[in-house]
Formats: C-alpha cells, sequence, structure tokens
C-alpha cells in the first residue's frame, strides 16, 4: 500500500496542477504514466484482452472512486498537500 500511497501523491499532483495551468509536454507525460499506473493498481491489464479496453477502464475507474469514497479523510488531506505543492 505505501507504493500506491506514493503513486497516488504524484497523481493528485498531477490532477492539482491540470486544474490550475496547463502541464508541460514532459509533465503531461509523467503524469499520463502516473495515471496509468492508478489504473493498473484497480485492474488486472496484464489479462484484458485489447477488445476489453474499455470495460477494463470503466472497472479500474469504478474501483479507484470506491476506494476514493471509502478513503475520504485521507484523499482530502493528499488533495489539499498536492494544491499546496503545486502552488494553488
Amino acid at each position: 500500500m505505501t507504493e500506491f500511497l506514493r503513486i497516488l501523491a504524484v497523481y493528485y499532483m498531477c490532477d492539482q496542477a491540470a486544474a490550475i495551468r496547463p502541464l508541460s509536454p514532459e509533465e503531461f507525460t509523467g503524469c499520463q504514466r502516473t495515471y496509468e499506473a492508478v489504473k493498473r493498481y484497480f485492474s488486472d491489464f496484464d489479462t484484458a484482452k485489447p477488445v476489453d479496453v474499455a470495460a477494463r477502464n470503466r472497472s479500474a475507474y469504478i474501483g479507484f472512486k470506491t476506494w476514493e469514497a471509502d478513503n475520504a479523510e485521507l484523499v482530502s488531506r493528499m488533495k489539499a498537500a498536492a494544491l499546496a505543492k503545486v502552488g494553488g
């Protein structure tokens, strides 16, 4: 879980930065990798067939949003810390 929380901290920094300014190409690429890492935590990407990509992505998103709802206090703190780091 520690690795996931580290990735999630970067995810929220990406999210907050993108909400207040355009991301540089390097930031965009890094954030895209981070978003994919979060999706992988909630879905089995290695076994899905290419035709199942949309369903897999929806399932991962729902899993992530459920986790966020179940951990709302932690998520709130992480988002506030991310916003402070990106200067919002």
